[in-house]
């Protein structure tokens, strides 16, 4: 409280102790300037690649910027807290999005599905993206992974709800980032070396599958909202293993089921014709790496943070909150 403050106004709530951004938004902002570059390069359209190179560049701004000292706002505390907590996942898809965009500044639409099926054939003696479902054509086999490959998004967003829900603030934030970090390591590998997988190429299993209802929500859900060039490492299989490999750090009881469903969607990423099986093997590996090096990133961004401990402009450094609901005052 300032010196001559009357005191707080009754009704409103002073931002105190989380009045700055988290480590998952400092590495947003580190991304967002990354890739800006790449916008400024006068690929058509040039339009649309300015305009989201001012919203990367405002963005990233706002983001390594710390708000100056306490806020007193209607409700504010709460509010921002919420809005803050939520924003990565909210901002993570629209980087799939662009993807093409960032890319085709380098590779002018070239596409290397040419070397990486021969990678396939050398590994594995021919395309299991185009064998293995002819091989088990089977509906409930095709059900029950093209069920697991929509998992995904079961995977990804299921577990911030529930440790949010649970009051596990502390968890629910460490896992985002472990998520955040997973997805953005994938989008550099688009960025860098672009596949557009066995789906655009080669034609979509048939054999008596394609008539359940998994298989055509499957389709039509990666028609409506898939970005070209996304293949390889496998986003699916690498963000959901990070994610598991964090959920296991943090002691979750059911983190043995998002390890099954994942099993799982790595074999529908072949079985369903949607990646190549080294896409499989490379997503393991990145999706791997990041879940392992998250907690070490994690603090080393910390440590850069500074928040205002005190109310009165101090600058401390950011503590974990404690995962306790927050209707109580101890573990329950």
């Amino acid at each position: 409280m300032r010196q001559g403050s009357a005191g707080p106004v009754p009704g409103r709530l002073r931002l105190r102790a989380t009045p700055g951004w988290m480590p998952t938004h400092r590495l947003i902002a580190v991304w967002l300037l990354l890739v800006a570059p790449l916008l400024a390069i006068p690929v058509p359209p040039v339009l649309p690649r300015l305009a989201l190179l001012a919203l990367h560049l405002a963005a990233a701004l706002v983001l390594l910027r710390q708000p100056a000292g306490p806020v007193s706002l209607p409700g504010g505390a709460v509010v921002w807290s919420r809005v803050r907590d939520w924003l990565p996942l909210l901002a993570l898809p629209v980087f799939y999005w662009e993807t093409p965009l960032l890319a085709e500044a380098i590779h002018r639409g070239a596409a290397y599905d040419t070397m990486v099926q021969g990678w396939e054939a050398a590994l594995f003696g021919g395309q299991p993206s185009l064998t293995m479902a002819a091989r088990w054509p089977w509906l409930w086999l095709s059900e029950l992974l093209h069920g697991a490959y929509l998992s995904y998004y079961l995977i990804g967003l299921g577990p911030p709800v529930v440790l949010y829900l649970a009051g596990r603030r502390g968890a629910f934030r460490r896992v985002v980032f472990t998520a955040a970090l997973a997805i953005l390591v994938h989008q550099a590998a688009f960025i860098a070396f672009p596949v557009l997988g066995p789906r655009y190429l080669f034609p979509a299993p048939g054999g008596g599958i394609e008539t359940g209802f998994l298989f055509r929500t499957t389709h039509w859900v990666l028609e409506a909202a898939s970005s070209p060039g996304t293949a390889f490492p496998s986003s699916h299989v690498g963000v959901s293993l990070a994610v598991t490999i964090a959920l296991f750090r943090e002691k979750v009881r059911w983190a043995p089921l998002i390890a099954v469903l994942t099993s799982l969607l790595a074999l529908s990423t072949v079985y369903g014709g949607f990646h190549y099986a080294v896409d499989v093997v490379a997503g393991l590996a990145s999706g791997g790496l990041a879940g392992l090096a998250a907690p070490a990133l994690r603090r080393r961004l910390r440590r850069r943070q500074r928040l205002d401990r005190s109310g009165a402009g101090t600058p401390g450094p950011y503590k974990e909150p404690l995962d306790i609901p927050e209707c109580c005052n101890e573990h329950g």
